[in-house]
């Protein structure tokens, strides 16, 4: 069962961040870095209660925006009526373009492969042998 309150901020296949959601102790989101580089980083601190604008301000960097001249269309691609940043970041994994920052839920067993746009660059296929 995938659960959506607990994930992990993945760069490639490495861990780079623990993020709850909703924590046992209650309070606002608990984040625990696992690199101190400020461009991979998920929240300024190293580990603790983030506020709820961090994240809004975090998901909004995962997401296209909402005046996105085809907004409609890649809505409609991922099967969703209305804009939701959340619900964005829930079935792209909050893959972007420009970087191989990426979300992974607690439950699901997926790659960097698996959600890589540029697999051409990153995982290009092997040349096919030919029999004579």
């Amino acid at each position: 069962m995938i659960d959506y309150m607990t994930f992990d901020v993945m760069w490639m296949d490495d861990i780079i961040a623990h993020v709850d959601l909703k924590p046992a102790n209650g309070g606002t989101p608990y984040v625990i870095n696992y690199i101190d580089d400020f461009n991979k980083q998920f929240s300024p601190i190293m580990e603790g209660h983030i506020s709820l604008d961090e994240l809004e301000r975090w998901l909004k960097w995962r997401t296209f925006p909402s005046t996105r001249v085809n907004a409609k269309e890649l809505l409609a691609s991922l099967d969703m009526q209305a804009y939701n940043r959340w619900g964005i970041v829930r079935k792209t994994h909050g893959v972007m373009a420009d970087d191989e920052i990426w979300i992974r839920f607690k439950g699901v067993t997926l790659t960097h492969r698996d959600v890589c746009l540029r697999k051409d660059l990153y995982y290009p296929e092997e040349p096919t042998s030919i029999s004579l």
